[in-house]
């Protein structure tokens, strides 16, 4: 397990300079600093793995919901300087407003040529090093394939049965509240629905993927690799994509400008959008390439034939709180 800071820890490095020193007195050039909000299981095996293909370089993780993650972020930021070498969240508007903030250091990795447009940044700034999709994930001990909503509107009927993460600290939960909302079929009325018709909000992603593995509920909104991770696990579940079309998250690399180890965090990019490393995610870790020259997992699409709702990226990085502020104002 690698070394996740706890929020004592995250408090006390907001205040002071996150530097390694080495014996002398010189700064290290052997470690990564990583802010990640993917799952550790995940997270985990493939800091292992690159660490194995980079001897001699050692990853520090910083783990954390993506809300939490970004309040870290913004907290160094504003005190000094963002220490992180590598963040790589859930939230794309996050990396858009870090790169209109000029917090962001330009790096096109050599790999990135591999990647489809839709998942880079035009301006160079960030890539995404995977891609998944928010549709729905059943307890195959509680409901049959028949049984299972084939529409975002059809979800809804399964009221105070269903779950969801909440857009409050999930940021891929936060990235379907915001494609919802702006979406004409369903907008505002389809959260007011939610809401009238009981279904549940718990806080992450973790603590939805646990209440329908238990049996707590038979259906929730949910990821796609995380529900493999679970399969892999054991747990009898299952997941499907909406006929009206998941939500696909493009999960981005970012290197800030400030980074301690700028060419670790280069090496680490190119690792993660390198062939390899792609291989590695779409095995391990039940994601979608973001290279179509890998394979994904079995029954899981292309990132080229992916078929999403719109992600309103715009929407998100300009009206993101006011967006926030009225899903609280509905559910708590």
């Amino acid at each position: 397990m690698k070394k996740v800071s706890a929020v004592l820890a995250a408090v006390l490095l907001v205040m002071i300079p996150f530097t390694v020193i080495a014996a002398g007195g010189q700064e290290e050039d052997n470690i990564l600093n990583l802010y990640t909000s993917m799952q550790l299981d995940l997270v985990d095996p493939l800091v292992d793995h690159f660490e194995e293909v980079n001897p001699g370089i050692t990853v520090d993780v910083f783990y954390s919901g993506a809300v939490e993650m970004a309040q870290r972020v913004w907290s160094e930021a504003e005190a000094d300087e963002i220490r992180a070498d590598v963040i790589w969240g859930a939230d794309p508007s996050f990396a858009i407003q870090l790169k209109n903030q000029g917090l962001l250091m330009q790096y096109v990795s050599p790999n990135a040529a591999e990647v489809p447009d839709w998942l880079k940044d035009a301006d160079g700034y960030f890539t995404a090093g995977r891609v998944y999709s928010m549709g729905f994930t059943y307890n195959t001990n509680l409901m049959s394939e028949d049984e299972v909503p084939r529409t975002w509107w059809e979800y809804l009927e399964f009221g105070d049965k269903a779950a969801m993460a909440s857009p409050l600290h999930s940021g891929t939960s936060f990235t379907t509240l915001a494609a919802l909302v702006e979406d004409e079929r369903y907008g505002w009325d389809w959260w007011e629905t939610a809401l009238n018709n009981r279904v549940n909000v718990l806080r992450g992603t973790g603590d939805v993927m646990t209440a329908v593995s238990s049996g707590e509920f038979p259906i929730i909104k949910g990821i796609d690799y995380v529900t493999g991770i679970h399969v892999e696990q054991g747990a009898p579940l299952a997941w499907v994509a909406p006929d009206d079309g998941v939500v696909a998250v493009q999960s981005p690399l970012a290197i800030p400008v400030s980074a301690p180890n700028p060419d670790n965090a280069k090496l680490f990019v190119d690792y993660i959008l390198s062939k390899a490393g792609q291989e590695f995610l779409a095995k391990e870790g039940y994601l979608t390439p973001v290279r179509d020259d890998v394979a994904p997992p079995p029954g899981f699409p292309s990132a080229g034939e992916i078929q999403s709702l719109d992600i309103p990226y715009d929407a998100m990085t300009e009206r993101g709180g006011q967006i926030r502020e009225q899903f609280s104002n509905l559910f708590e």
